[in-house]
């Protein structure tokens, strides 16, 4: 009887045995699910974006450099001045000659006994025609005669030149004479039916030729 009964509690343990071989392992499954649960999820790395580069494409069309400014009349003072019927009986300045050398100038002079003579001068340093100054008046044939006095300013640096001035009047001889230091001389032509006039002023040919400048002054250049 004792015997059935170690037998039957054997056969017991050997199955309680088994069935403990046999149940899951709880643990295990509970520390993979963890694992799993708490790996990091992969992130897809960011897509890099292409840029299309724009190409300029050049026109054939030139560039246009804006307008300048279209020229200017001249004012009256010069604009050369072509002398009307009113231009009578008073003394002329420069700003009554229609073309003039560079140099001359309106003024005051003293010439020979003459002091502070209102005029038009103007400096030469060389003898001839060759180097003559020529002053050009524009008279329109509105004029019967011209009248002027002409000598050497007392300032000029040379004492033994020769003044000369000569007038033609439309391209052709008129007169001509000559004056030294200290000297006046006169002029009076007739100026009818003349357009052109021309005032030719020079030192002439003599033995103080080139000993030094010469301030020509004309004055009281009066048509009428």
């Amino acid at each position: 009887m004792k015997l059935r009964i170690l037998a039957t509690v054997l056969v017991l343990g050997l199955a309680a045995t088994g069935c403990g071989d046999d149940s899951p392992n709880t643990g295990a499954v509970a520390a993979q699910t963890s694992t799993q649960a708490t790996a990091p999820t992969p992130t897809e790395s960011p897509t890099a974006t292409e840029t299309t580069p724009t190409e300029t494409i050049p026109t054939d069309t030139p560039s246009i450099d804006p307008p300048t400014d279209a020229p200017t009349e001249p004012t009256d003072s010069e604009t050369p001045a072509v002398l009307p019927p009113d231009a009578k009986n008073r003394p002329l300045t420069l700003s009554s000659i229609f073309k003039y050398p560079d140099g001359w100038r309106d003024g005051r002079y003293d010439v020979a006994d003459r002091k502070q003579a209102t005029g038009i001068g103007g400096e030469l340093d060389s003898c001839g025609d060759n180097w003559a100054q020529v002053l050009e008046l524009r008279l329109a044939n509105n004029f019967n005669k011209l009248k002027l006095e002409f000598g050497q300013s007392n300032s000029s640096e040379s004492s033994d030149q020769v003044l000369q001035v000569r007038i033609d009047t439309n391209g052709k001889y008129a007169d001509q004479k000559t004056v030294p230091l200290n000297k006046i001389a006169t002029l009076d032509v007739s100026v009818s039916n003349v357009n052109a006039l021309k005032v030719i002023v020079s030192l002439a040919q003599s033995d103080g030729c080139q000993s030094g400048r010469v301030e020509a002054v004309l004055m009281n250049m009066v048509l009428s």
